[in-house]
């Protein structure tokens, strides 16, 4: 009997797991016959090649780079930045001068990181050729300002005052490597990447943190949600990411297997954006026609909360004690009527990344018919054609709120989380929001204020221009539900738990064990 890619993937992954040996030993992989080693999936397609710690356009990406390759500092479950590779991070007065000291870590060459390669790393990150998905964090960074101060310390010349840059210095895709080389990574991470052996990484002995208990980890991607659960179940994988509620839910209570949920991981938003709704009575009316509690219950199966079309509840610096959006039909009615667009056709796109979008698209054209709007499902354009006017439907992962703020200031319509990757990515540093723009590009009174955060050295003056700048963007977007990243491991494993994407417990397996 033939097997098909995914079957193949699937008994590779489960003898591997069974066996507890490296499947790929024959290409040099050390063995361990001690402990089995860690099976992971996550959604995508592959083949995976040699992890760089600077192109992590996809959840597996990122979590690959970030076991071989140590960033600078980390975000915290809040997405407020703490220090990992880099002991300390400050800046002086001006916020212009970063002072790096590095922790006594070594690599997997055996030898400590210097400042050196900190440099060569970012500036690979910055270097056009590379593609990094967080080079636009970078912009301002000043390399040849930069340089060494000793052997463990680094100055970092910024352009212009920013007291939010340790922030960028967190980002997935700002991974340190031995020369900045991002073909064969050499870092500091609790695994370390082998040539020829590009499903699996296997421990790093001499990691800082102490020696992973797991001797190797190894990646699957699989497109497939049911056969990703059902891997889940037989015991073939041991840790599965981002899975739906429907798998969620029965995962729940089941013996064998459980569920790691992450509260405030994922807000899904109506995108309402120019064209049909350009109208702010319309943008309004949809706001106030969709009815949050019931989407939540119906699609999300109550394992999500209502948003309050603001990104980021529970992050730093979002704002609270706001009043909940409560469905109007009413007055939404009256909106679109006044709006002239009573019985007006509005397309509504699918989000190609986010297959709950699609159930989610019956249930809002019901409740917008009631207030006058005719939506059209269908199917999102190809990315080189350009896109029609309309409602699309958008996913967004957690991240700190100062990164995404820059995003909406940056451009008009800002990348949808999963841009570049497979159903269930993420963009480089998760960012997933949108603003409804202007001519000249972005939002001029977001950056503003932005400005001002980034050049205040009081946290206090920080954080309220930070929160007024959400407040602006209240009703550019629709954002329905806040919900969890639900991710499925079985019952003899242990060392991981629930994690914000992308923050510094997320996907990480250095104290994973199994048994």
């Amino acid at each position: 009997m033939q097997l098909s890619r995914r079957s193949f993937l699937r008994a590779a992954g489960a003898s591997a797991a069974l066996a507890g040996i490296p499947a790929l030993a024959a290409c040099g992989a050390p063995a361990d016959a001690a402990s089995p080693r860690l099976v992971t999936s996550f959604a995508g397609t592959g083949p995976l090649g040699a992890p760089d710690p600077h192109r992590v356009w996809r959840p597996v990406d990122r979590a690959r780079a970030a076991a071989v390759a140590d960033t600078l500092l980390v975000w915290d479950q809040d997405m407020t930045p703490r220090p990992h590779l880099a002991a300390s991070a400050a800046p002086d007065r001006t916020g212009t001068r970063w002072r790096i000291r590095l922790r006594d870590a070594v690599a997997h060459d055996g030898r400590p990181l210097a400042p050196a390669d900190v440099l060569a790393s970012l500036r690979r990150v910055l270097d056009p050729a590379t593609g990094a998905t967080a080079a636009p964090l970078l912009a301002h960074l000043d390399l040849t300002a930069s340089r060494a101060v000793s052997a463990t310390e680094v100055e970092l010349v910024l352009g212009r005052p920013d007291f939010l840059f340790a922030l960028a210095l967190a980002a997935p895709g700002t991974g340190i490597v031995r020369g900045g080389r991002g073909d064969v990574p050499v870092g500091t991470g609790a695994f370390r990447f082998l040539p020829g052996s590009p499903d699996a990484l296997y421990r790093h002995d001499g990691h800082w943190a102490g020696r992973p208990p797991a001797p190797a980890v190894e990646f699957l991607v699989d497109d497939d949600e049911e056969n990703r659960y059902q891997s889940l179940v037989d015991g073939y994988v041991h840790w599965a990411h981002d899975l739906f509620p429907h798998s969620a839910r029965r995962l729940l209570g089941r013996t064998g297997t459980t569920v790691l949920s992450a509260p405030g991981s994922v807000t899904r938003f109506l995108d309402t954006g120019p064209g049909p709704l350009a109208d702010p009575r319309l943008r309004e009316a949809v706001r106030l026609g969709i009815d949050r509690v019931e989407l939540v219950r119906q699609i999300l199966l109550d394992l999500a909360q209502p948003g309050d079309d603001l990104f980021g509840a529970g992050l730093a610096h979002h704002p609270d004690g706001l009043a909940p959006v409560v469905r109007d039909v009413a007055r939404a009615r009256e909106l679109v009527v006044a709006a002239g667009a009573d019985g007006a056709r509005v397309p509504l796109f699918f989000d190609p990344f986010d297959p709950m979008s699609r159930p989610t698209a019956d249930l809002v054209v019901e409740q917008l018919a009631a207030v006058g709007l005719r939506c059209e499902p269908r199917e999102p354009e190809p990315p080189d054609v350009e896109p029609t006017p309309g409602i699309r439907f958008r996913r967004a992962a957690a991240q700190p709120i100062p990164l995404y703020l820059q995003a909406v200031a940056a451009a008009p319509r800002v990348p949808a989380d999963d841009t570049a990757g497979d159903t269930g990515d993420d963009t480089a540093t998760g960012t997933g929001a949108t603003g409804s723009g202007d001519a000249a590009g972005g939002r001029p009174d977001v950056r503003a204020l932005l400005a001002v955060a980034a050049r205040a050295p009081d946290e206090a003056r920080r954080s309220d221009a930070l929160r007024r700048a959400q407040l602006l963007l209240r009703t550019d977007a629709t954002a329905w539900s806040v919900g969890d990243e639900h991710v499925g491991v079985t019952a003899d494993l242990s060392g991981v738990g629930p994690a914000r994407p992308d923050t510094g417990t997320w996907a990480r397996f250095h104290r994973a064990r199994l048994g």
